[in-house]
């Protein structure tokens, strides 16, 4: 029996002072994309194009890259080591000072808003917060559309690795990523020729995505050997939730993202297949979401109490579950490396709480809060504000889920009902 549907407000408990104007969320940024063109294996010393007038132009512009990166990387510095200056006498900061001369004296032509936004991002790489990010005002449209359930693109979640590297974090089926061979795990180098490593999440989005049919041609880096694909974007209806009936009375539910209404996804198909012997949730390679569409779907199973907290500014909100008639059936959940975020709440709630039994292998590690910040001129900063803790008080970020029983990819399905069937008959007997 399946309990109440998540159509609704996932309660949060609050202490301490308000906070209102800001927003947690977990750091993703998605690009859905398109059918295929081609797909061409290069070597690591290969520039990937064969007109040399085209050679000279790329490097070109990769210089004028290197140099306004540069200008860039000097002005976050004078940020940081100048203590007083000549921006300070004329009452203007001493980042505006600095911009003020680089412009006026640059041998190069140089933007700006390029340098304004440089000097930002060299301050949060240095601030040496992980999941630190800004927004300028012209993508905070790919930002709102992160959790969108129809996108034109090819179909593929991306994150920002430890190490600053873009990755793809998911790839729907179906999609021109998935027909064209793109991989879980592939860093991308470069998006139409350029040069996208050190960008931002959004940054990538908004190259990827664009017009209906719109050529995408990515370099990526997939275990120190370079591929090219080229593919063509197209209407994507993202799908969170993939079910089916894995054995007779046990449902299987892979869990791809947490976007808006994955909890409803997730209800109805459950409801639609017969579990009243288990209930298999497949979490590998989710990059996480809205932490509170993961709540819902904990509180079919889980019914009262707590899910998640944090304490941030000196409140603490914890998310509970209220459910009088959660779901009883036994439940496994399938996690791997690529289980990040909300995903890893729910897989350590469920722990927590024993209420399911976690295989596979050790999560991400992603459980920070992010929240919002708006600057004068529309554009966001998003800080790390404080960890997720596990219903017993555990940390995620940097650690990660391990699971009960660590099993191989290969078997984990097969394991997965093992489990279940032991489970099925402890509840029996009791």
């Amino acid at each position: 029996m399946v309990g109440r549907s998540p159509n609704k407000k996932v309660t949060v408990r609050t202490s301490g002072k308000s906070s209102a104007g800001k927003r947690s969320t977990t750091k993703r940024a998605k690009s859905e994309l398109g059918s295929p063109i081609s797909k061409q294996e290069v070597d690591s010393g290969e520039s990937g194009f064969k007109d040399k007038d085209q050679r000279n132009s790329q490097v070109e512009k990769k210089n004028d890259r290197v140099s306004l990166l540069f200008l860039g990387v000097f002005v976050a510095a004078l940020f940081f080591v100048l203590g007083t200056g000549f921006g300070n006498s004329t009452g203007k900061s001493l980042v505006d000072g600095a911009i003020d001369e680089l412009v006026s004296n640059s041998t190069v032509d140089v933007d700006r808003e390029i340098l304004e936004r440089a000097a930002i991002e060299g301050a949060l790489k240095a601030s040496g917060d992980d999941w630190a990010n800004y927004f300028p005002s012209s993508t905070l449209d790919e930002l709102n559309n992160s959790t969108a359930n129809v996108l034109t693109g090819i179909g593929i979640s991306i994150r920002e690795a430890r190490s600053g590297a873009i990755e793809i974090a998911s790839i729907q089926e179906s999609t021109p990523a998935f027909k064209n061979g793109l991989k879980v795990g592939d860093q991308i180098l470069e998006v139409n020729g350029t040069d996208v490593q050190g960008s931002s999440l959004t940054t990538v989005v908004a190259l990827i995505r664009g017009d209906l049919g719109k050529e995408v041609v990515l370099r990526v880096n997939r275990d120190g050997a370079i591929q090219i694909f080229s593919l063509l974007t197209e209407r994507i209806d993202v799908r969170t939730v993939d079910a089916s009936q894995i054995a007779p009375e046990i449902a299987f539910l892979s869990v791809n993202s947490f976007s808006s209404g994955t909890s409803s996804e997730f209800y109805n198909a459950l409801k639609s297949l017969k579990s009243s012997k288990g209930v298999v949730i497949d979490l590998r390679d989710n990059p996480g979401g809205l932490v509170e569409e993961a709540v819902s779907i904990a509180e079919l199973f889980i019914g009262r109490g707590t899910v998640v907290s944090y304490r941030a500014n000196g409140e603490e909100r914890i998310f509970t579950a209220n459910n009088p008639k959660p779901s009883v059936a036994p439940v496994v959940l399938m996690i791997n490396k690529g289980t990040a975020s909300a995903a890893e709440i729910l897989a350590g709630a469920f722990q927590d709480r024993n209420r399911g039994v976690v295989i596979g292998q050790t999560s991400f590690g992603k459980g920070s809060v992010q929240e919002f910040m708006t600057l004068k001129d529309g554009s966001k900063l998003e800080l790390t504000v404080a960890l997720y803790l596990t219903p017993s008080g555990r940390t995620i970020e940097g650690v990660g889920i391990s699971p009960d029983l660590r099993v191989k990819d290969s078997e984990i399905k097969i394991k997965a009902l093992q489990v279940l069937g032991g489970l099925s008959k402890l509840s029996t007997k009791n």
